[in-house]
C-alpha cells in the first residue's frame, strides 16, 4: 500500500508539471456579470459564490488562469470556438450537452415569471398559462430557446431583449406583460432599479430550474480536463455552503 501511494504521489506530481508545462499561458475563463455569482469590480477583478468555487478549483490544480467577463452571448461564441478555454456559470441542457465538457457543478438556479404587483389580472399556474400574455426573455439564455420550443414566438407573444435591465423600462409601460429569467438574476435587476416591492414572482418553470456548471470547449486537452475534474472531487468536501449556492453532485 505504501508503494502504490508513493507511485500515485508521483504521478500526480507529474501530471501537475506536465499540465503546467503544456499551458506557460494563462488559461482563459470567460463569464458574464451576474451577481451574486460574478461580479467584477472597476480594477477588473472577478469574484462571487460562483467564481469562488471556480477559482478554488484552478488553484487546486496548480494552473494559472484569467477570468475575463463578456456578454454572455458573446462568451459562449468565443469558448465555442476556442480550444482549452472555460466557461460559468453555464445551464447544462440537453442542447449544449455534447458541446461542451462539463467539469463540476456550480450553483443552482431557479427560473420563474414576473409580473408587476398591480397586474392582478395576471393569474399563471403553468406554462400554457402564461402564453396568454406577451413575456420578455433575454437573447441567448436557455430561457429564450425554452420558450420558443414551447410555442412562443416574437409575432405574438415574445420580446427578445439584450438584457433584462431593458425589460425593467418595458414592465411599466406595459409594453410587456412578464419577464422571465433566472430568479436571483431578477431580483438583481429590481434591486437596481429600486423596484423590489413592485414586481411579484408568479410561477416558476420546473424545467428549466438547473445547476449552473463550469464547462470547457469540446476540443480541451483531456490532461487539463482530467486534472480539474481531480481537483474538484478533491476539495469539494471543503467548499463552504452557501444557501444561494448549495453545493451539488454530478
Amino acid at each position: 500500500m505504501i508503494i502504490c501511494a508513493r507511485t500515485w504521489f508521483i504521478l500526480s506530481i507529474m501530471l501537475s508539471v506536465f499540465t503546467a508545462s503544456l499551458f506557460a499561458a494563462p488559461i482563459q475563463i470567460y463569464t458574464e456579470e451576474f451577481s451574486p455569482f460574478q461580479i467584477s469590480n472597476k480594477q477588473g477583478d472577478v469574484s462571487g459564490l460562483a467564481t469562488d468555487i471556480v477559482t478554488n478549483i484552478f488553484n487546486h490544480a496548480n494552473i494559472e488562469h484569467q477570468i475575463e467577463i463578456y456578454p454572455w452571448f458573446r462568451a459562449v461564441h468565443t469558448v465555442e470556438k476556442t480550444p482549452d478555454t472555460f466557461i460559468y456559470s453555464m445551464a447544462r441542457t440537453n442542447e449544449r450537452e455534447n458541446k461542451f465538457i462539463w467539469i463540476a457543478p456550480l450553483c443552482h438556479l431557479e427560473v420563474s415569471f414576473y409580473r408587476l404587483k398591480s397586474r392582478n389580472d395576471i393569474e399563471i399556474n403553468s406554462l400554457e398559462d402564461a402564453k396568454t400574455y406577451v413575456t420578455a426573455v433575454a437573447a441567448g439564455q436557455p430561457s429564450e430557446a425554452f420558450l420558443i420550443n414551447h410555442g412562443f414566438n416574437v409575432e405574438n407573444n415574445l420580446v427578445v431583449v439584450a438584457s433584462h435591465e431593458q425589460s425593467a423600462g418595458m414592465l411599466p409601460k406595459d409594453r410587456i406583460d412578464l419577464i422571465f429569467g433566472a430568479d436571483l438574476f431578477i431580483e438583481n435587476v429590481q434591486h437596481i432599479f429600486q423596484m423590489d416591492t413592485l414586481w411579484q414572482k408568479v410561477y416558476t418553470e420546473p424545467k428549466l430550474s438547473k445547476t449552473m456548471f463550469l464547462a470547457a470547449n469540446i476540443h480541451t486537452s483531456q490532461a487539463l480536463i482530467e486534472q480539474l475534474k481531480e481537483s474538484y472531487s478533491t476539495i469539494k468536501p471543503q467548499l463552504i455552503s452557501n444557501p444561494d449556492c448549495p453545493q451539488a453532485s454530478f
